[in-house]
Parts: structure tokens; C-alpha cells; sequence
């Protein structure tokens, strides 16, 4: 009688510990320092001229702390980290270290308050708690194990062996844990694990990052956007340069004295680089390409990048996938202007109407996703993960639609799409069209309450200097490019918008401030 089991099946399930587990799976920054270790890997801004490490060096610091971390406080695998730290070289390596411990870095908004930490310190539940000097004064009364980062008697990893203590871990095994951007709520905790962080270095390569690129790191490091192209480059053997703190002029300079190849920037860092009066002589030939994310860029900031002789393309992406999903290619830039473009490789992506069906062509719905990258759930928050689940796909709560050659475009949240009558009203494409009246520098739509129609929109607009403005001016720059529902019934000028760390509007405080149904068109 023939034996009819396989090999494959007999020997399944020591094949998947192969290819799921081991130390190559949050270890390969020795492999990199192996491979190249004399290559640059980091640079920060804390001095001039900036501070710069090596892979090797890079590798040799990560292992220090990671002893420091187990020596001092017994930190294993599957324990938590906090850190409350402006970006820096000690940080990515310190990210590093956990990495090889297993352990999971947990990183704090550096705006938050003594009460914002300690509710994130109960959440978490971090071992120890690193934190910056300048941030003493916010930890002081902080309920948990704390150490000064930057206090070379209290942080003092270069005292301990640099021999490498890695232990093996898993593809599922968590290694961060980020907040979503919490603009309408409290914020969740999102888990991203080693599985979802080597899959979106790979998706990265559809943006062409090499060995030998350079990049500025601009966002902080406790948003998933610092993490786009920080982590591909290590893996790849590019060098990052960490900014502590977005400055126009700092970037500026950076860009002329580093030369970087490539750049990331959201909406609003661009808005405030071409604003600058350095900016028509700045020197950006090294430049191949900058993208942007966090929200759409409206025609005029495009063509003043291509202007520079740089291409500027648009992605999308989100803190429990990817974040790189979506990337407008190079040669599209200019043809398909405003659209996130097509997902990368190994993403799946659909538009889905409300009763599960996918939306024909051309017709708006929710963004649908899936793949390799997706996080791997909310901690400690079951049931928020259930909910953006659906038959197989994660529900995205964006509003898109996908154009007859295959390129997606975002319309707006659904989350922040204004009710007024039957009607839905996005106020991401009101805003696009605002901000290109010449005399406007910035603006927001937020829905305020109507007796007739529940609610309407207002504009929140921010002008330019020494500009002046009517409402009739604003209602017939709109009135022959959108339906009549859309035109806001309200206008107000503000002196400045609320946005996050990361540049997203943050529509709840400006609701809170600015909701009543009124005009005002004086500051």
C-alpha cells in the first residue's frame, strides 16, 4: 500500500517556522552592517554639522541599548517601550533594539500633556518610559518606570556590550505600536507587526528607492509617515536624515548642503516651502522626485514643484495599511494631476457602494483594501477592529472612485462628509477649489446647523497677507464650479487652522471653535 501524504504536507509545519520565524525576520540590520557597513545609514540635525552614523555604527548602537534595555530593566520579548522623543539617531536605534529584543517600541505625540502620556502609560503599559530632558517637566508626575534619554548618567547604553543579544522572532510578532491620528475622537493603538513592515519596504520599491538614496525625514517619528521610506532605506542601504523639528529654512538649507534624492513632504510642509521666499532660488537639482500624502494637493502647488524641474507625485496611505498602498507614478504626474494613482504590487484594491456591490467605473464609494501590509488589530479594542472588517477586505472609510484607465481618486472621508437634505457634501472638494482663489491662503469646510436642510457647509478661510475679502467674492469664484448645495452658506475668516502634528486639519477643534452658523469675514 503507497504512502499517499506529500513531503510538503508531512512537513508543513517545520517549513512555515522556516519562512515565518526566525532572526532574519527583526535582525536584518546586521545583515545590512554585514553587507555595508561602512555605507552612511543616518544623519540628524541636533548639531552642525550633523551628526552621521554608519550601518556598522548604527548596528553596534542598537545592540548596546538593546543590553542596556535587558540588563536594566528585564525587558524580553512582547514587552512594551514608551518613548517621548523628537527624532534623532538614538531613537531609530532604540526602535532597533527592540527589534532585536522582540519587544515592542511604543512611541508618545511629543505635544501631549502630563494627562495625554498617562492615559497612553494605562493603554500601554510600557516596562520603562524614555524620555527627552526638555519633556522632564510633562513626565515628573508620570505613574511609571522613566529614564532621561538624553542624561548620559541615566541613558548611559555606551557603558554595555555591544555583543548581539537578538532572539528570534515571528512574521505576526508585534514591533510597534502607533496611534491612528485621533482628529475625531480619542485615538486608537494600532498594532503593526514585523509581517506588515518588511511588506511595505517591499511595496516601496514601485517608488524606485535604491541603494545609495537619500531622503530628509521630516514628520515625527510617532506617525506612520516617518516610517514610509526610513525603514525601506535601511533595509536597502539608503541614507535617512533625520529632522528634529520641521523648519522651512532648515529644510531648505538641507536639501542644498545633503543633497537628497528623493523627498516626502505632506500637503501642508509644501504649502509652507513654497511659500517661502528662499524657495525660487533654492537649489532641489538633486531632487528626482518629491511625493506627498495626508491629503490632496491642489494644481497650482504641482505645477510649482515641475516648475523646480522635479516631478511631484501624489500616494495614499494609512496607519493600519501599508502606509505606502497607493503611488502615482512619475511619467502620470502631470496627466493624471490630483489622483493617488494605482495600488502597489502587492495590494488589492476595490470601490465598494453601500450594499457590498463594487462600484462601476467612475462611480464613488468606499476604498476597499487588502494585502500583505495591513496591520494586525487595535489593542485592547476588539470591537473598533471588527467594525472596519468586511468580508475579507479592510474597510477604509474613504470615499473613492476609480476612472476608466484603473487610477483611483479620493472624494473625501466619510467621516467628514456633511448632510445637508439628502445631499452629501464633500469638504475636501470644496477646500481643493477654495485654496486656488488668489487672495486665500488656507481653507476648511465644516458642517454647522440649518433648520431646513440639518446642515450646511461654512467655509473657514484663511487669507493671504494684506488681503481683503467679501463673501459674494467667495460664492462666485465657486458658484459655475460646483452644484449649488455645495457652495457654503457661510464664510468666515480666520486668522490661522488647527492641524496635527502630521498636518491633517483637525476638523473637531475647528468645529468647536468656529461651528455657529455665521458669517464673518473680519479677523
Amino acid at each position: 500500500m503507497y504512502n499517499t501524504i506529500s513531503p510538503i504536507n508531512m512537513h508543513y509545519m517545520s517549513l512555515e517556522r522556516i519562512y515565518t520565524c526566525g532572526k532574519w525576520v527583526n535582525n536584518w540590520i546586521a545583515r545590512r552592517a554585514d553587507i555595508s557597513g561602512n555605507w552612511i545609514a543616518l544623519k540628524d540635525d541636533l548639531t552642525i554639522p550633523l551628526r552621521t552614523v554608519s550601518f556598522a555604527q548604527l548596528n553596534e548602537v542598537s545592540n548596546k541599548i538593546a543590553n542596556f534595555l535587558r540588563e536594566n530593566f528585564g525587558i524580553s520579548k512582547g514587552d512594551y517601550v514608551a518613548i517621548l522623543s523628537w527624532s534623532r539617531i538614538e531613537l531609530v536605534a532604540t526602535l532597533l533594539a527592540c527589534f532585536k529584543i522582540g519587544c515592542v517600541l511604543a512611541p508618545i505625540n511629543t505635544r501631549y500633556t502630563s494627562r495625554e502620556i498617562q492615559e497612553f502609560v494605562d493603554k500601554v503599559n510600557p516596562k520603562v518610559l524614555l524620555y527627552e530632558k526638555e519633556f522632564s517637566e510633562t513626565v515628573s508626575n508620570i505613574e511609571t518606570k522613566k529614564v532621561c534619554y538624553d542624561c548620559p548618567n541615566e541613558f548611559n547604553y555606551e557603558k554595555y556590550s555591544s555583543n548581539d543579544v537578538s532572539t528570534a522572532c515571528c512574521l505576526e510578532d508585534p514591533a510597534l505600536i502607533l496611534q491612528t491620528g485621533g482628529t475625531t475622537g480619542k485615538p486608537k493603538f494600532a498594532i503593526v507587526s514585523h509581517r506588515m513592515i518588511l511588506w511595505n519596504a517591499l511595496n516601496t520599491v514601485r517608488d524606485l528607492v535604491i541603494p545609495g538614496d537619500v531622503t530628509i525625514n521630516t514628520l515625527p517619528l510617532f506617525h506612520i509617515g516617518a516610517f514610509t521610506y526610513l525603514i525601506p532605506l535601511l533595509m536597502f542601504g539608503g541614507t535617512s536624515i533625520l529632522m528634529r523639528r520641521w523648519n522651512v529654512d532648515r529644510f531648505i538649507d538641507l536639501v542644498e548642503e545633503e543633497r537628497p534624492t528623493f523627498l516626502f513632504l505632506v500637503p501642508t510642509q509644501l504649502r509652507m516651502l513654497l511659500a517661502s521666499p528662499r524657495f525660487k532660488d533654492a537649489d532641489f537639482s538633486s531632487v528626482r522626485w518629491f511625493t506627498s500624502g495626508g491629503g490632496a494637493l491642489t494644481p497650482d502647488i504641482i505645477e510649482k514643484i515641475f516648475e523646480k524641474g522635479v516631478v511631484q507625485k501624489q500616494g495614499f496611505g494609512m496607519t493600519e495599511m501599508g502606509p505606502g498602498i497607493f503611488a502615482l507614478d512619475p511619467w502620470d504626474a502631470k496627466r493624471k494631476m490630483g489622483s493617488i494613482g494605482k495600488p502597489n504590487l502587492l495590494i488589492e484594491a476595490r470601490v465598494v457602494l453601500p450594499d457590498g456591490s463594487e462600484a462601476p467605473r467612475g462611480v464613488e464609494g468606499e476604498l476597499y483594501l487588502r494585502g500583505p501590509s495591513v496591520f494586525s488589530g487595535y489593542l485592547k479594542n476588539e470591537e473598533e477592529m471588527k467594525s472596519i472588517i468586511k468580508d475579507g477586505w479592510l474597510a477604509t472609510g474613504d470615499v473613492a472612485r476609480v476612472d476608466e484607465e484603473g487610477y483611483f481618486w479620493i472624494a473625501g472621508r466619510i467621516k467628514n462628509i456633511i448632510r445637508s437634505g439628502e445631499e452629501s457634501v464633500y469638504p475636501e472638494e470644496i477646500e481643493r477649489l477654495l485654496i486656488m482663489h488668489p487672495k486665500i491662503k488656507d481653507a476648511v469646510v465644516i458642517g454647522v446647523p440649518d433648520p431646513k436642510w440639518g446642515e450646511v457647509p461654512k467655509a473657514l478661510i484663511v487669507l493671504k497677507e494684506g488681503e481683503k475679502i467679501t463673501k459674494e467674492e467667495v460664492i462666485d469664484f465657486l458658484k459655475d464650479k460646483l452644484a449649488k448645495y455645495k457652495i457654503p452658506k457661510y464664510v468666515e475668516v480666520v486668522p490661522q487652522l488647527v492641524y496635527t502634528e502630521t498636518g491633517k486639519v483637525a476638523r473637531q477643534s475647528l468645529k468647536i471653535l468656529y461651528g455657529k452658523p455665521e458669517d464673518k469675514l473680519e479677523v
